[in-house]
């Protein structure tokens, strides 16, 4: 969500020497813009070291980025399979795998076609769940290493998924949705789902799980805990691979309200457990990427609003944000509103988390789109008060350092000294 931009330049000037400045001047509209970069710099550092493998990932930003991590992606893998990354090792072992070395029977020619292998496993009656996620790993890898511009256009023409969907339903292997606890193998059929237009073979799947919700009341503690995380795991996997492959997230709001719908009758305390993984995944890519991808279009965006208070934990702080970002009446008004009410003492450490990205997306909103620059002061000065620690800035002082900094920068270009 954030353009990382470059910090403050922290380097000597001579004529500083003749200047003594006791006090840091008022900062402007460009100085408090430099001081905003410096913090959300310095905080998107400090989540790459605690997260080095988000969740989400936007993808590249140019063919040529794209181009450039597939080459970089291929000569790892080919150098060292065994090296330290797990997605090499991981593919390694499938294309190592058995089942896609086995010599076929006699008189049949070898096929290194991982769904023609897939079609010979099944014929033979040797398929399993693990064995098609292995020839679906390949196949993606082969459309990934192609030179297909898109790779939902390969997925789509190859229709992998459809001849596991086959599959699935003539061996019976579908009847109950034991199949789905292979979490790797759930996750990449569906985005073969995604890519070949069969989201209602999905929807089925998620409309079953949602079936098993009256057996809940007969389970406790732990037990409970994970009944739930199964029954919602079907519709988190949808929109995770909608997430991945849509330009747009009008699709993927609807799917929240479809999801919704099947739990109508259940309150909305029954319903949050539900829905809120795929629900909180839904919001913090809408926060996220919205910069990045088209518009929603105001109804679908209304609707996931409605849908706030059964899809997430936290429905204040998300409506503060969402506000800052609606497609046709971005304010923020509930934002600084709610940053004005809350006790961050009392904050846990994921909370914490979210209210300084809503500070900091505050903050740049207020000096990019209202130039209230007396509000993002105080939202940049909320921030340095209450997250010195997680913003990366150990001590207060240095950020008066960057204040003070910021303005000699300005006051040298003034005199024409810089």
């Amino acid at each position: 969500m954030f353009r990382p931009s470059q910090s403050l330049l922290f380097r000597p000037f001579p004529a500083l020497n003749k200047l003594r400045i006791h006090h840091p001047l008022p900062l402007n509209p460009r100085e408090s813009k430099q001081l905003l970069n410096l913090l959300t710099t310095s905080f998107r550092n400090q989540l790459d070291l605690e997260h080095s493998h988000p969740s989400f990932q936007i993808a590249p930003s140019s063919k040529t980025e794209t181009r450039d991590a597939a080459h970089r992606t291929r000569r790892r893998s080919k150098s060292n399979p065994e090296g330290n990354n797990y997605t090499d090792r991981h593919l390694h072992s499938v294309l190592t795998n058995p089942l896609l070395t086995t010599m076929p029977a006699r008189g049949t020619r070898h096929s290194k076609e991982p769904m023609e292998t897939f079609d010979q496993a099944v014929s033979m009656g040797m398929m399993t769940v693990r064995y098609a996620h292995a020839c679906l790993l390949v196949k993606k890898r082969q459309i990934i290493d192609s030179s297909i511009l898109s790779v939902q256009d390969g997925m789509r023409q190859a229709g992998a998924g459809l001849k596991v969907l086959r599959w699935l339903t003539s061996s019976g292997t579908a009847n109950n949705l034991e199949f789905l606890m292979n979490k790797e193998f759930s996750s990449t059929l569906m985005e073969y789902f995604v890519a070949e237009g069969l989201q209602e073979a999905a929807w089925r799947w998620i409309k079953m799980s949602f079936d098993r919700v009256p057996a809940l009341s007969f389970i406790s503690g732990e037990g409970l805990r994970k009944a739930r995380n199964d029954i919602a795991w079907p519709l988190l996997c949808l929109v995770k691979a909608e997430i991945s492959a849509q330009k747009s997230l009008d699709e993927v709001f609807l799917h929240m309200s479809r999801a919704a719908g099947y739990l109508k009758g259940l309150s909305s305390i029954e319903m949050q457990p539900l829905l809120w993984p795929a629900g909180e995944a839904v919001l913090y890519e809408t926060i996220k990427t919205h910069s990045a991808r088209p518009q929603p279009s105001q109804s679908s965006f209304e609707s996931l609003l409605g849908l706030i208070p059964v899809i997430s934990r936290s429905k204040d702080i998300w409506i503060a944000h969402l506000s800052l970002v609606h497609p046709a009446e971005p304010d923020a008004r509930l934002a600084l509103k709610y940053l004005r009410s809350i006790d961050t003492s009392k904050s846990s450490r994921l909370l914490a988390k979210r209210q300084i990205m809503l500070g900091l997306d505050v903050a740049s909103f207020l000096l990019q789109h209202q130039n209230q620059q007396e509000d993002a002061e105080w939202v940049i000065t909320f921030l340095q008060t209450n997250f010195p620690q997680q913003l990366g800035l150990e001590q207060k002082e240095q950020l008066e350092q960057a204040k003070a900094e910021a303005a000699s920068l300005e006051l040298l270009e003034r005199l024409g000294l810089a």
